[in-house]
């Protein structure tokens, strides 16, 4: 066994560097790496393997993020600047199914509209249009020229929200709503500066709330967006958690006028009752009195009364 001096010290990269010297003069240096160096290098070499894998297997070479269309507009899908000629052969699919194949002059599938240079045609596009767009383009000896993969998404316009005001017992309640509301994105504006809130119903706290106080809500999505018109919430200390309001209007107010306009309807019906039986009342007497009349006539008294019992006449003198 030889005897072994060590010493070691820090290096300027932060690495131990470590010197084993025996009696002969023999030196052994060692460099000890800290462990948070050696985590950094680990990462740094996994990345260096994760963009490789990449470049070795590509995801998709003419695969585009999705083209965001409102419905009822007209859609143009090319092959980003290459043009089809009279003699090659074309073809688009949809969601995998053929909507058109061109082969040479010939046409074979023309469920859809194309151009001259190739490009697909839809006019006044649909939800149900949405989808996978596949085009592929080869010449006349069967080379592939180029080829297209571009993703469709049709949304409907955003109707104009309204936002619905109920007082709770600590605050009040804003309800952003609107008619067929799907993938939206919610914003709100407080007193015309914008909110930090994307939620639909949105809360405020009585501390929170100052007279005069207005509030909106503008719903977006990837074609178009609309904002509702503000409201100012107004909320008593006694009835926060009873009071609602719908468009602007206290709920109690609401009831009682539609109470009023049932009672007044019910009014009406009730007099329209009553002139029908008035009405109807005299012709039932009249017809009971001719049926008394018909009886009497028929009855044998009348029918068979002898001439000598007519009321005598008393005559004088």
């Amino acid at each position: 066994m030889f005897d072994l001096v060590k010493s070691c010290s820090l290096t300027p990269t932060h690495s131990q560097r470590c010197t084993y010297r025996n009696l002969h003069s023999f030196e052994l240096v060692i460099l000890k790496q800290s462990s948070s160096e050696t985590r950094v290098k680990m990462l740094l070499n996994l990345t260096s393997i994760l963009f490789s894998l990449i470049f070795m297997f590509p995801l998709g070479k003419f695969v585009s993020s999705c083209i965001y269309k409102a419905a009822g507009d007209k859609v143009v899908l090319s092959f980003d600047g290459a043009k089809s000629q009279e003699d090659n052969d074309l073809r688009w699919t949809h969601n995998k199914q053929k909507v058109y194949i061109r082969k040479g002059s010939q046409i074979k599938v023309n469920k859809l509209n194309v151009n001259e240079d190739g490009s697909l045609i839809l006019e006044n596009i649909q939800k149900d249009q949405s989808g996978e767009y596949k085009g592929i383009m080869y010449d006349a000896d069967g080379k592939l020229i180029t080829e297209t993969v571009q993703e469709l998404c049709v949304l409907e316009p955003v109707a104009e929200p309204i936002v619905l005001v109920e007082c709770v017992e600590n605050g009040v309640n804003l309800n952003c709503t609107a008619v067929n509301v799907t993938e939206v994105v919610v914003s709100w504006m407080k007193n015309g500066k914008k909110a930090n809130m994307t939620h639909a119903v949105l809360h405020i706290s009585s501390s929170e709330l100052k007279p005069g106080d207005t509030f909106s809500c503008t719903l977006r999505n990837q074609i178009s967006k609309k904002s509702a018109k503000n409201v100012e919430p107004e909320c008593s200390e006694t009835d926060k958690s009873e009071k609602k309001y719908l468009f602007g209007l206290d709920l109690w107010w609401t009831l009682v006028i539609l109470t009023g306009g049932g009672g007044f309807l019910l009014i009406l019906f009730i007099i329209c009752l009553v002139c029908v039986s008035c009405c109807c009342r005299p012709n039932k007497r009249k017809a009971k009195r001719e049926e008394q009349h018909q009886l009497v006539s028929l009855m044998p008294y009348h029918l068979n009364q002898p001439d000598d019992q007519q009321k005598p006449v008393t005559s004088f003198g």
